[in-house]
């Protein structure tokens, strides 16, 4: 049965685009997360999760094809205002992520150590928090252990530590993948999460947390609290009055009332306590690349290569002739579409103009209406018509088919006083033929 009523109206709740002002467009960071070539279920999973963390600033359902390249997602980047790049892949070996700015770059190619699932994280959690609508905004940024002189011990996390450059480095690109925070008109309603860096110096690694903040009055009763929440109605069965309720505290006391909470202080004056707990995902991850452009580009950091300094110019030189070359190809790609176009748009002009000729053509051999009443009006109409397409005739066009058309005239004319004057003046059919000698051999046998 088909479907009564008009259609369902969606209702909106994200921003408008006209809502979004051009100094938005430009202070907020937004990014692109995909992962190439073949990974496992783990790995996409890994990449949805991601996804969410970078909420609102990331395209949730992006798509991605085997045809496309890392070319064509930096040339849309400027036109939707996106400035981050992150790439998974995986090896037989193990999986890696890579952070990269648009345009110009730098990319930093980390190593996944080890990773853990949201799905798995909220597993292990007997009352997980959270909901939809803390995605709306995205998470407040917390970086720790990237600054101080100290280094890491060598050979930790294999291969070469990170130095302070390289820390600043890495520090400065997890500092630009998120928005920064806007004291004059920053709201502790819309802080609802938190992601935190943090660089561990005897692991020399950077350990990636993603957290749920969740904020509550103090300094109000446990059962006032509780009729305050309007997502749970109190259970009364047991009590006479809800002053019972009140004063009994509301029943026993959950899970999250019972652990602690940070206090903080209000903007309206009031007392609030800041509770953390984690959503997933977690990662451990290990810088080992660090080179200019867009995963193109020479290598200045490398975990497990050391270049001299010799070496180094030659790569560089390398990666410059590279890039001339792809500017190069890139200018004559261009010239050569832009040639086909003309060429395109010329055929185009040419088959227009053969159109109009044909037209011209066909209404100066059609005859005029004012000439139909002259002497031989009946045979200039005739002319004037189309023939109609006949199957059954097969002669031939030319002079030979006059020369069969008399032959005709002259058959016709000879068998003219044949069958009792049927059929005068018209070829006679086979068929009129054996009626006509199947009469008379009746005839005479009467006779």
């Amino acid at each position: 049965m088909p479907r009564q009523g008009s259609k369902r109206k969606k209702t909106r709740t994200e921003k408008e685009s006209g809502e979004i002002t051009e100094k938005e467009l430009k202070q907020v960071p937004r990014c692109f997360v995909l992962k190439r070539g073949h990974v496992g279920d783990r790995i996409k999973d890994l990449v949805k999760d991601f996804r969410e963390v970078m909420m609102p600033n990331c395209a949730k359902s992006l798509k991605e094809k085997k045809s496309n390249r890392i070319e064509d997602f930096v040339a849309v980047s400027s036109h939707y205002g996106v400035s981050h790049l992150v790439l998974f892949t995986a090896t037989k070996a193990a999986t890696y992520m890579k952070l990269a700015r648009l345009p110009q770059g730098p990319t930093l190619t980390f190593k996944v150590d080890s990773f853990t699932l949201s799905r798995e994280v909220r597993a292990a959690q007997k009352r997980p928090q959270g909901s939809s609508r803390d995605y709306i905004t995205a998470p407040l940024q917390v970086l720790n252990g990237f600054g101080g002189p100290k280094d890491a011990p060598e050979g930790a996390g294999g291969g070469k530590s990170m130095k302070v450059a390289e820390r600043q480095l890495a520090a400065e690109m997890l500092r630009g993948f998120f928005p920064a925070i806007d004291v004059p008109t920053f709201s502790q309603a819309e802080c609802r999460r938190a992601a935190l860096f943090h660089y561990d110096r005897e692991s020399d690694a950077i350990l990636f947390r993603h957290f749920v903040v969740g904020r509550k009055q103090m300094g109000i009763e446990r059962g006032v609290s509780r009729l305050t929440k309007f997502n749970r109605l109190p259970n009364l069965a047991k009590r006479g009055d809800i002053a019972d309720y009140v004063l009994g505290g509301g029943g026993a006391a959950s899970e999250s009332e019972i652990e602690e909470a940070a206090e903080v202080p209000s903007v309206s004056g009031g007392r609030v306590s800041v509770r953390l707990s984690e959503s997933g995902p977690r990662m451990k991850l290990l810088l080992m690349k660090a080179e200019e452009g867009v995963c193109t580009g020479g290598v200045f950091y490398h975990r497990f290569q050391t270049k001299t300094p010799s070496q180094q110019e030659v790569l560089q030189e390398r990666a410059r002739q590279r890039q001339k070359l792809r500017e190069r190809n890139a200018r004559l790609d261009s010239k050569e579409h832009a040639v086909k176009k003309k060429a395109k748009e010329r055929r185009k002009e040419q088959h227009r103009l053969n159109d109009r000729s044909d037209d011209e053509e066909e209404a100066a051999v059609q005859p005029n209406p004012g000439e139909s009443d002259s002497e031989d009006g009946k045979g200039g109409q005739q002319a004037g018509k189309k023939k109609r397409f006949n199957p059954f005739n097969f002669r031939k066009k030319g002079p030979s088919s006059k020369a069969a058309g008399a032959s005709d005239q002259s058959g016709q004319s000879k068998g003219a006083g044949k069958g009792k004057g049927k059929g005068k003046g018209k070829k006679i059919g086979t068929q009129q033929k054996v009626l006509e000698k199947f009469r008379q051999s009746a005839k005479r046998q009467r006779t």
